[in-house]
């Protein structure tokens, strides 16, 4: 019984797809994060030992965590996921006055290319999948991660950050059945 477990088991690992997102899941903390904005949540999470929160009770302050990655060679595009808890997202003028998972794709050296919103929430929810794949804009090199509060009070979770290279095979059969 074992024997076959492991049989039906060992595809599944060998084309298991890498997170580029390093520490995603919040279990060591906020290791890997840049910025003061989110502290370890060990009471509401998805999955794991953590999360990161970012709370904002007044004012209206871009506050956020974020993190760098390289772009494999052989991504065409790039599938973004997130599990994302809300509690009273006030939301603003603007509609990225929200909680955001946000993309930049950048150059090696770091100059901007293009954004991209992966979620944007307002309100109260428990947790949801966020999920978007996108196409790697040319000469990206890097993207960075950003989690926020985007000048709103209220206090966001996330969970499960993660970020994995598709090929152009891949994104063909995942477009394909779209209109």
């Amino acid at each position: 019984m074992k024997t076959s477990f492991l049989i039906l088991l060992f595809p599944a690992l060998l084309f298991a797809q890498k997170n580029l997102i390093a520490n995603g899941n919040f279990d060591s903390n906020t290791d890997n994060w840049h910025g003061d904005a989110a502290t370890s949540n060990r009471f509401y999470k998805k999955s794991g030992t953590g999360s990161a929160m970012i709370n904002q009770f007044v004012g209206n302050e871009w506050k956020g965590i974020d993190q760098v990655s390289n772009i494999t060679k052989d991504a065409f595009a790039i599938e973004f996921s997130v599990y994302i808890k809300s509690d009273g997202i006030a939301g603003g003028k603007e509609a990225y006055n929200a909680g955001v998972m946000t993309i930049e794709f950048t150059s090696a050296s770091g100059q901007s290319i293009s954004y991209d919103n992966i979620a944007q929430v307002q309100g109260t929810a428990d947790w949801l999948l966020y999920k978007k794949t996108v196409v790697v804009p040319a000469n990206a090199r890097k993207f960075r991660t950003m989690l926020a509060l985007a000048q709103t009070a209220g206090t966001i979770y996330f969970d499960n950050v993660t970020a994995v290279a598709v090929s152009a095979t891949t994104y063909q059969q995942l477009t394909s059945g779209k209109n």
